[in-house]
């Protein structure tokens, strides 16, 4: 499916944790709001190209020059989706956490405990 609907999203994001071994089913959640904010941003970019991709707007009656709605609304969404990509494990730092946090729970280096072994045999 492709990624054009929510459960397309879902889907991809999904096979990207699996990609990246940060996978649990606990996560679906947190793999379904990041969906839902990857369609919003979607529908955002697509109002924000429909309506002339202005960054600076005028108020109705008003010569006050504003930033663009739509591209705050877009910041926010933005923002609300890299924090749960963080917490997937699905930006470089965060892996990296996840990767040094899975070596440090590791209590002996596998070669010295086969060395070990062979000399207890």
């Amino acid at each position: 499916m492709k990624a054009t609907t929510e459960k397309g999203y879902r889907e991809k994001i999904r096979k990207q944790c699996l990609a990246l071994g940060t996978y649990k089913p606990e996560f679906e959640d947190v793999i379904s709001r990041l969906a839902e904010y990857r369609m919003r941003q979607r529908q955002l970019r697509e109002m924000y190209r429909q309506t002339g991709s202005a960054p600076i707007v005028t108020a109705k009656g008003s010569s006050i020059a504003v930033k663009n709605p739509i591209l705050e609304e877009m910041d926010r969404v933005d923002k609300l989706a890299l924090e749960l990509e963080r917490e997937l494990g699905m930006t470089p730092a965060a892996l990296r956490k996840l990767n040094e946090a899975a070596l440090a729970r590791q209590e002996a280096d596998p070669l010295a405990a086969a060395l070990s072994a062979m000399r207890g045999s």
